[in-house]
């Protein structure tokens, strides 16, 4: 159903005459294809997604050795982690992409959803079965 319905959008949206696409877009911005999904995996396709943790999994003391080994994958192009976090525990997230070179963005949007701390990413679509970390 959600995937007529982004159909419907993107056609509803192209029928506009370019003035009533520039109206919309001044009110109430573009339309969005998953919106939702975006907002749970701090503003990526879960398609784009190698491996998250939950906000509890970040807070705690040990650094995952999964994300660690996501962070490694030639596909990982960044590290998005919740900005609502305590800055210790993003912290040490941040300093490990740093260091093997990923860059990382804090996300602060008081839009995001769900219990996703972390994400580490790609520019693409990625084929990974598995993308939660377990506890």
């Amino acid at each position: 159903m959600s995937k007529n319905f982004d159909k419907e959008i993107i056609s509803n949206w192209a029928q506009k005459s370019e003035l009533e696409r520039t109206i919309a877009s001044g009110i109430g911005g573009a339309p969005e294809i998953k919106r939702e999904e975006k907002l749970q995996f701090l503003g990526v396709f879960k398609e784009r997604v190698l491996k998250y943790l939950t906000k509890q999994q970040v807070v705690e003391d040990k650094l995952y050795r999964e994300i660690i080994t996501a962070l490694q994958d030639q596909r990982a192009t960044k590290l998005l982690i919740n900005g609502d976090l305590p800055f210790k525990a993003r912290e040490k997230y941040r300093q490990k992409a740093q260091e093997l070179g990923v860059n990382y963005t804090i996300i602060f949007d008081s839009a995001l959803k769900g219990e996703v701390g972390l994400v580490v990413a790609s520019d693409y679509a990625v084929e990974v079965d598995d993308i939660a970390v377990s506890s």
